[in-house]
């Protein structure tokens, strides 16, 4: 019978150093047990209704909202973790012109302000829709609300901001805009002459 005292040593063990054998314990479980690497995580995603919300790492990650607006940021694209939301964005006029523009899809707002490294760029996109009446698949454009570069401060409390219009590809069914980086306002698809 093996004494109480060598139970979770292993019965090769203790019966070695039952027998006054001095074997070493490591060399009849193949060595001391080394932690094997972490496994390297893959994207992660978020959904809801009015905020999808993860925290986004080297593997990169998608965003997605009901209203079926979508962020997607590919691997390597951030410089380390970080906590983006994808948000239906409050009321505004991106596409103010009423003769020459059009807004289509939602509203929506990306937080906080996050900047692709090199060579990398971020996916925003929504379903496609039907164009209105007098414009074409080249009307299409992004509006990206981003800071006036040349505002005065006359109040403190108020921001100046400005749209600008960038392209958009229609791909498997989606408006999509490839961006480079996202000043953490507001953004929309429309269609603008």
């Amino acid at each position: 019978m093996i004494p109480n005292r060598w139970v979770g040593v292993g019965l090769a063990s203790a019966l070695a150093l039952g027998c006054g054998g001095a074997q070493d314990v490591g060399e009849t479980t193949g060595g001391p047990l080394e932690e094997a690497p972490p496994e390297p995580a893959g994207p992660v995603s978020a959904s809801g209704t009015e905020e999808a919300r993860v925290t986004v790492g080297e593997a990169g990650g998608t965003l997605s909202l009901t209203n079926g607006a979508r962020l997607e940021i590919p691997r390597g694209a951030l410089a380390g973790d970080t906590e983006v939301a994808l948000q239906v964005g409050a009321d505004g006029r991106a596409f103010s012109d009423a003769e020459r523009q059009r807004p289509l899809g939602p509203m929506i707002n990306v937080n906080p302000a996050i900047l692709a490294i090199e060579g990398t760029a971020f996916t925003v996109s929504i379903p496609e829709q039907p164009l209105p009446s007098g414009f074409e698949q080249s009307d299409l454009a992004f509006a990206m609300e981003e800071v006036d570069a040349e505002q005065r401060a006359i109040d403190t409390l108020g921001t100046q901001t400005r749209w600008q219009f960038y392209p958009v590809r229609v791909e498997n069914g989606r408006f999509r805009a490839e961006i480079g980086g996202l000043p953490g306002h507001r953004l929309q698809f429309g269609v603008a002459r």
